[in-house]
Parts: structure tokens; C-alpha cells; sequence
């Protein structure tokens, strides 16, 4: 199991960027990967990447230093550990409320005797089990796997208090589109009310000693990570969106002084 540098770099107190893949295409995970980003959310929620197309995805992550983590579609042991076995370095759990749910998490990301995610000891992160003992890759794994849970709905934020009590959840994610809605201002993510929920939230998961993510718009960025936030991420849309933008209208203002 190589040494997740994501996990290395939040605890040692870094802030860490990462940009979310919804589409398998090994290409742009390298080309992301050469343009520094630290890590990259590979998306089964809302994307087409499955446990079939990711194996790829993890390959080109891995030889550009950049850690793949994997949003699963659901909490569940049958989904995560497949993308586990195949090499992503970690999971974003989405629409985790509870403890119970929060537990359940760490229980399919981890192996005993943090949890009871099955053994595949020729898997893909064990090295196909030509080096090493399977007792050396558990001890590994169990050290270089990120569990983050996504916090999404104001239940989440309720419950916070509990849910930071809960041992092996490595990042505490605010989603603010979700928790927009789940307030009943869908994608309105700087509305004055969400962001006061989203502020409550990081005090709680900070104070507690814990590390915590958000999204939010660009703009927003310098605020949270003044609150001690330290994992972000951009997706691949906004980014093309702004650099076209930006490239259009320069070249546009030149054609039309040029009179073309």
C-alpha cells in the first residue's frame, strides 16, 4: 500500500486542493495531475466513473502524485470497497446525518480491527500480494485509507457534536449545495443563513481537533480557510468554464479592436 501524501499533508497541518473527475478519462486525470493539484474526487454519485472504468483513473492519479479519492454513491460496504480494491486512497462519503451512518463508513473503509472491510490480499493496493505479508498490507491500509464523510443537510449540522466524537473519520466535508437545499434555498450556497450553518459547523468540527472540508465559490475560499478549513476542491466544469471564459473574451476584445 503506497503512503497516502493527502492524508500526510492534512496532518501535518496543510491546506490541500484537489478537483472533482465525473467523466473516465485517464488523460485529464494526468493532465490535472501535472498541473499540481493534491488530490482528485472521482465521482460515482453524479458521474459515469464505476468500479470498472476507475482502475485507469487511479493509474494515471497515482503517476502524477495526485492521491484519487472516490465519491461513492451510496454508504455501503458493496460499493466502497470495490473502488478500495482497485486503488483509490480513500473515499467522500455523501449525505452522512448520523453517528451510526458516520461508523458505518469507517466500518466498510476500514479492516479489523478499526472494521470489517473484507480482505482481498491480491488486490491492486496490496501489490497483488507479491510483496509482503497480508497482516503488513492491513496495517497499511488501515493507515493510508481516507474516510471523509460529506455533512449535506442541517441534520448533519445538528448532529455534528456526536459525529466528531466518532473514531476514524479523517475529514469533516460541508457540502453547501445540499445543505442549500436541505434549508430551502437551493444553490444559493452564500445565502447569509447557510453560510452561518456552514461557520457553526467548522467551529464544531475544529474546536473538536478534527479537520475539515467545505465547497464553496472561489471568492469564499480566503474565509474558510481563515476558519482553519484545509480541504477544498474545484470540479473540472467550473474550471474549463472559467478558463474558455476568460480566454474568449480576451481574444474577442483583440479581434474587435482589430476591426474584425
Amino acid at each position: 500500500m503506497k503512503e497516502n501524501s493527502l492524508l500526510k499533508k492534512l496532518k501535518s497541518g496543510e491546506a490541500v486542493f484537489g478537483v472533482m473527475l465525473t467523466f473516465p478519462s485517464a488523460a485529464t486525470v494526468e493532465m490535472l495531475g501535472h498541473s499540481g493539484f493534491d488530490w482528485i474526487l472521482l465521482d460515482n454519485e453524479h458521474g459515469d466513473i464505476t468500479v470498472s472504468n476507475v482502475e485507469d483513473l487511479v493509474r494515471a492519479s497515482e503517476l502524477t502524485g495526485m492521491t484519487p479519492i472516490v465519491r461513492p454513491v451510496a454508504n455501503r460496504p458493496d460499493v466502497i470497497a470495490p473502488f478500495l480494491d482497485r486503488g483509490a486512497m480513500g473515499v467522500q462519503v455523501p449525505h452522512v446525518n448520523t453517528s451510526e451512518e458516520a461508523e458505518s463508513a469507517v466500518d466498510s473503509v476500514k479492516y479489523y480491527p478499526n472494521g470489517h472491510r473484507g480482505i482481498f490480499s491480491r488486490s491492486r493496493p496490496a501489490q497483488y500480494g507479491f510483496s509482503g505479508s497480508t497482516a503488513d498490507y492491513v496495517q497499511a491500509a488501515n493507515e493510508n485509507t481516507l474516510t471523509c464523510i460529506m455533512l449535506e443537510e442541517v441534520e448533519a449540522i445538528d448532529n455534528l457534536e456526536s459525529l466528531v466524537k466518532v473514531d476514524g473519520i479523517d475529514v469533516y466535508f460541508i457540502g453547501s449545495g445540499d445543505l442549500s437545499q436541505s434549508m430551502g434555498y437551493p444553490g444559493q450556497q452564500t445565502h447569509p443563513e447557510v453560510q452561518e450553518q456552514m461557520e457553526k459547523g467548522v467551529s464544531i468540527i475544529r474546536r473538536a481537533g478534527k479537520i475539515a472540508g467545505v465547497s464553496c465559490p472561489d471568492s469564499y475560499i480566503p474565509k474558510f480557510l481563515s476558519l482553519g478549513v484545509q480541504y477544498f476542491h474545484s470540479n473540472v466544469g467550473t474550471l474549463i468554464h472559467k478558463s474558455s471564459s476568460e480566454y474568449l473574451d480576451s481574444v474577442r476584445d483583440l479581434a474587435k479592436n482589430a476591426g474584425l
